[in-house]
């Protein structure tokens, strides 16, 4: 199926690991001109090649750091610069500490809502009036499963993540008229490093073995395994083409069946 990304301008932020990595080569395959942020220069020097790869032969990478707004309105500019504005904007972030609420320090709190829920808003201000520009786009902000069914030990992620699901439905609204799709998508437990890095620390927080950790995070999923990085950027995909072209407001759980509510 030919999605129509063909040349689309697109830009995806903690894009060098992980989801956002699976996303940049999902819409890199689909024909789509991309830009990828992180604090990572090496590794996004090496997706940036990947991507070239791909099918984005001008792709760039652009140093961002979500803690820092001048470092995210100055990769936003770099990507207009180079590709002469912007239709696509996929908003991830790395995630925050986990553990539960009595071991998460206030500064742990001002750490993860700054590089979580204060980065998406400073990205969002920085790219829509670019999407505007072009007549309409897409954002599409990766948060988490926790936003529909809750995640032990997670507060900080099921917390400002659901703002971030708050936000999106107010941009949603907003900006329905200039042809800005705004959604969430919600992932589950997917074969990442984060999803490695949960597990050693259900390990040392619990004293379990890594079959037992493993087995706390999957056990609920129907399907009965993780997730693979390529299905969520296959739907990121989707979600950026004319085919979801009256899919806004949104936040769809990609999850294997674990979040149970309607």
């Amino acid at each position: 199926m030919d999605l129509g990304l063909g040349n689309k301008r697109a830009l995806i932020t903690a894009a060098s690991r992980g989801l956002g990595r699976q996303s940049a080569l999902a819409l890199a395959g689909e024909g789509a001109r991309v830009a990828v942020a992180s604090r990572n220069r090496r590794a996004l020097d090496d997706l940036a090649d990947e991507l070239r790869a791909a099918g984005a032969p001008d792709a760039l990478a652009v140093t961002v750091d979500l803690a820092d707004p001048a470092t995210i309105a100055r990769g936003v500019e770099a990507a207009v610069e180079r590709f002469g504005g912007l239709d696509i904007v996929v908003g991830n972030t790395g995630g925050p500490k986990s553990g539960p609420l009595l071991d998460i320090t206030l500064e742990d709190w001002r750490q993860a809502a700054e590089e979580t829920l204060f980065a998406m808003v400073q990205l969002s201000r920085a790219v829509v009036p670019h999407l505007k520009a072009a007549g309409g786009g897409r954002i599409i902000f990766v948060t988490t499963v926790g936003v529909k069914i809750v995640q032990p030990d997670m507060v900080l992620s099921d917390s400002l993540r659901l703002a971030i699901v708050g936000l999106a439905k107010s941009m949603s609204l907003e900006l329905a008229p200039d042809d800005i799709l705004v959604n969430c998508l919600c992932p589950g437990p997917i074969a990442t490093d984060r999803m490695d890095e949960l597990i050693a620390a259900s390990m040392a927080q619990k004293g379990l073995t890594r079959a037992a950790a493993e087995a706390l995070w999957c056990d609920e999923v129907p399907l009965g395994r993780f997730g693979k990085p390529e299905d969520f950027g296959a739907l990121v995909a989707i979600l950026a083409s004319e085919r979801a072209s009256f899919l806004t407001g949104a936040a769809i759980a990609v999850d294997g069946g674990k979040s149970r509510a309607y």
